[in-house]
């Protein structure tokens, strides 16, 4: 604690410099929010593939990066309406089974819900837009790209995700605001298998397409 203290005294003056220096060009915001959707098809010996879905619940994460100058439509210099930032976001959930009494589903995971984290390590790409009757209002577009690793009982895979968002930031003053997106959110499922649970047998989850997922954050934001 005493050395965190120190650290502080340290660098703290010199970041609020280098921030009122650079001209509030670095931004970071919490998150918090929701996903919904994701459906993966489950494999198990002797019993007929079965799609699950993934159960709608609230994710929360971080996100930090860089503002930087971009030319207008009219020619003109837009003042840091771009950004360059990584965001950490995850999700807690479950899988839930499609319910068919004609179609016997796994008895391993009807049991219990196998618990599902996910954990996307994103780098977003944002342009914003200012509203000139409206300043303290920036409307904005996101194009991501980066890593989902997603962990299961029994295992662990990493997967390839993309997305594209819009939202609004309002700034009531210069160094902080609020932030609000919805986002599509997909996940690429490569063709290799994914174990799920294995307790009398082995279920495991088949790759291949893409899971569609949407979510929606929330956050405040902060400029130095």
């Amino acid at each position: 604690m005493q050395l965190t203290k120190q650290c502080f005294r340290l660098f703290g003056p010199l970041l609020m410099t280098l921030g009122a220096a650079h001209g509030q060009r670095y931004e970071i915001t919490p998150l918090v929010g929701g996903m919904y959707g994701g459906t993966v098809k489950l494999e198990q010996e002797d019993v007929p593939n079965i799609d699950a879905h993934l159960g709608d619940s609230l994710s929360f994460g971080l996100a930090g990066g860089f503002r930087f100058d971009a030319d207008d439509i009219g020619g003109d210099i837009c003042n840091l309406c771009n950004l360059i930032e990584f965001r950490w976001l995850r999700q807690e959930t479950h899988l839930r089974l499609d319910e068919d009494p004609l179609v016997p589903t796994p008895v391993t995971v009807s049991a219990f819900h196998p618990r599902v984290t996910i954990d996307n390590f994103l780098a977003d790409f944002t342009r914003e837009w200012p509203v000139e009757d409206a300043r303290k209002l920036r409307p904005f577009l996101t194009a991501t790209v980066g890593a989902s690793l997603l962990s299961a009982p029994a295992g662990n895979a990493t997967r390839l995700v993309f997305g594209i968002g819009t939202g609004l930031k309002i700034f009531p003053k210069p160094r902080w605001g609020i932030v609000f997106q919805v986002e599509y959110l997909p996940v690429v499922m490569s063709v290799d298998v994914q174990r799920v649970v294995c307790t009398t047998g082995c279920i495991v989850a088949l790759g291949g397409g893409v899971m569609n997922r949407f979510g929606f954050t929330v956050g405040p934001t902060f400029r130095f």
